[in-house]
């Protein structure tokens, strides 16, 4: 009994447990729920913000803990499209982030983090969220956030599904931002 509590402490002590045993319960949620979305649907996963989530003030979700809410999105949204085959770790990694902090999330509350493919080329796949608390509908952050490829063009994967034969219009906000990235990158270059 001694040792079982021991091992379960120094788990605990040296990864972050909680985060592997939610991965594993969205990804099999994910699968185990019959209705497949299309990869353009729009889906929604719900949280609660707790005292795990908050930061030094003791009041609001902690800015970590936002990309961390991501990671579960995007596993969510792989699981829910099928869209495995290429969603593994050595083939589309996460790339890049931009986040916008429009209000805090409070402690307490309960929020919904609603993910949608926003655009795709033959590198990546962008993805917009919006945290929105279920208590006002207020979208309190939207995040967008690249999946790069590598290794294989995104591009002929992506358009075997038939709702992406057609890629979306860029958005506005993520057309300057692929801009300022490419940017940053040119300078680190040099």
């Amino acid at each position: 009994m001694w040792s079982l509590i021991a091992v379960v402490a120094l788990l605990y002590a040296l990864f972050d447990v909680n985060y592997f045993i939610r991965v594993a319960f969205t990804i099999l949620h994910a699968m185990l729920v019959p209705a497949k979305i299309k990869v353009t649907d729009k889906h929604t996963i719900y949280g609660f913000c707790t005292t795990q989530d908050i930061d030094f003030l003791l009041n609001h979700m902690n800015n970590a803990r936002y990309l961390r809410e991501l990671d579960f999105c995007r596993f969510y949204w792989y699981a829910r499209t099928r869209f495995w085959p290429l969603g593994n770790a050595k083939n589309l990694l996460q790339g890049e982030c931009m986040v916008r902090y429009r209000r805090m999330l409070p402690i307490f509350r309960p929020y919904k983090v609603e993910t949608k493919i926003s655009w795709w080329d033959d590198k990546s796949i962008y993805f917009e969220h919006k945290f929105i608390t279920l208590h006002d509908g207020f979208v309190r952050t939207v995040a967008y956030s690249r999946q790069r490829a590598i290794g294989t063009s995104l591009l002929t994967y992506v358009q075997r599904f038939p709702e992406c034969r057609q890629r979306p219009e860029q958005p506005a906000v993520l057309k300057a931002w692929i801009e300022a990235t490419e940017a940053s990158s040119q300078m680190l270059r040099k």
